[in-house]
């Protein structure tokens, strides 16, 4: 019985060992460039949960704002932006990039301290608008760096209609309808995603089409369907 026990446990510790060796076989085959774009896409997920929660209406409390969780959601960026500034400088970022980029960041905490819901929603939005030109510097993946374009501009649309200013809403819209149109025109971009084309041309023009007649709480729920389901 003490012979088969010890067998067992060696036998354990060998697999032990090569799932361990694996593990870590796997994360130095991780370059920097992937770690940062893990972290680019991190700070993506941050800024959509804050603006989609916003557009939701998750923040409402009793007819109000409620700042204090607005602010524990946009901590999530305060806690990773000194590791992502890092990364990015390793992957030769520029340092104008990286201090606009901090800056953004700071700006953004200012308008949810001033509990100013605009000023809020134009720093999220703006603070989106850089992470495709961040990603832009280093990485060859053109069809990614698009779509992060694309969704910017439905983002600003919707910053932009929310506080019905319906004519920079308008030429937002316009310009995600003309960058779509430029991405089904690149090759790469058909050959990656032939099997989305169709959805998120409905998702575009649902969403192009309450812009243009002006209906802001149509313009709330359409863009939630376009950022969600592209």
């Amino acid at each position: 019985m003490i012979k088969y026990i010890k067998k067992y446990i060696i036998i354990f510790f060998l697999v032990l060992i090569c799932l361990t060796g694996c593990s870590f076989k796997g994360t130095d085959n991780k370059t920097i460039e992937d770690k940062t774009n893990e972290e680019i896409h991190y700070i993506e997920e941050c800024i959509f949960t804050l603006v989609n929660r916003y557009a939701k209406e998750e923040y409402i409390v009793d007819n109000y704002l409620d700042w204090k969780i607005i602010k524990e959601d946009a901590e999530k960026i305060n806690n990773s932006i000194d590791t992502i500034i890092l990364d990015l400088e390793e992957v030769k970022v520029s340092n104008d990039d990286l201090i606009n980029f901090r800056n953004e960041v700071n700006n953004l905490n200012i308008g949810i301290s001033n509990e100013d819901e605009r000023e809020f929603l134009e720093r999220c939005s703006y603070l989106y608008s850089m992470l495709p030109t961040i990603l832009e510097r280093y990485s060859q993946n053109k069809n990614e760096i698009n779509i992060m374009k694309l969704k910017s501009l439905v983002l600003s649309s919707f910053v932009q209609a929310n506080f019905l200013d319906w004519t920079r809403a308008k030429e937002s819209v316009k310009l995600a309808d003309d960058k779509y149109k430029e991405m089904m025109d690149d090759i790469d971009y058909m050959k990656e995603y032939d099997y989305n084309l169709n959805k998120v041309y409905v998702l575009l023009e649902e969403y192009k089409n309450v812009i243009d007649s002006e209906q802001p709480s149509l313009a709330r729920i359409k863009y939630i369907n376009f950022i969600d389901k592209i």
